[in-house]
């Protein structure tokens, strides 16, 4: 036997002289266990819940706080028409306080609002937001697309559908690793 297989082979048996030539139990540990990285982790971890905790508390007094003047506010106005001896309304105004679709500018000029612009969907107030428009952003490819995109991306539909379920979760035990191990090694046979 070469001097360099007794030497693996005893590595690999745990083979121990000093004990009078017993096997020994083969424990396997992994050397990040024992260092300190672990305890640095769970803390950093820790105030970053705690931080998001403490940011969420916040917003919800916010929204309490500015919830709590915004129905002050209507509450005073109320007031000062009801208390206000000088303030008379015509029967129209009456109307048009009571309507909903009746809305007043800043220019002091009341009119009837549509209903689609009196409380728009959430689909309008995100296209109107402007913040999922092109920004600069280039919209064509920089370069060519080659066969092995193509290969690619349908070794990647087959890989997909082998290892998601039809919800399209990934399968017990399996990652995005293994779908794309997979994806690559039906690309090398597709060669």
């Amino acid at each position: 036997m070469p001097m360099h297989r007794f030497i693996q082979h005893w590595f690999n048996q745990k083979y121990c002289p000093l004990d009078g030539g017993m096997y020994l139990v083969e424990f396997s540990f992994d050397p990040d266990d024992y260092d300190g990285r672990d305890l640095y982790d769970f803390r950093r971890d820790e105030a970053r819940e705690q931080s998001r905790i403490d940011e969420m508390q916040r917003q919800a007094f916010e929204d309490d706080f500015r919830r709590d003047a915004e129905r002050d506010r209507a509450e005073q106005a109320v007031r000062e028409v009801v208390n206000n001896d000088t303030i008379v309304f015509s029967p129209e105004q009456v109307k048009a306080i009571n309507d909903p679709l009746m809305k007043m500018d800043s220019r002091g000029t009341v009119r009837k609002v549509s209903r689609t612009t009196a409380k728009p969907s959430g689909r309008q107030v995100i296209r109107s937001s402007g913040q999922f428009t092109n920004m600069g952003i280039p919209l064509k490819r920089t370069r060519k697309k080659t066969k092995t995109d193509k290969t690619m991306s349908k070794c990647l539909k087959i890989a997909n559908k082998k290892f998601r379920k039809k919800n399209g979760q990934l399968r017990k035990g399996k990652t995005m690793r293994d779908v794309m191990r997979h994806a690559h090694r039906l690309c090398r046979k597709e060669k």
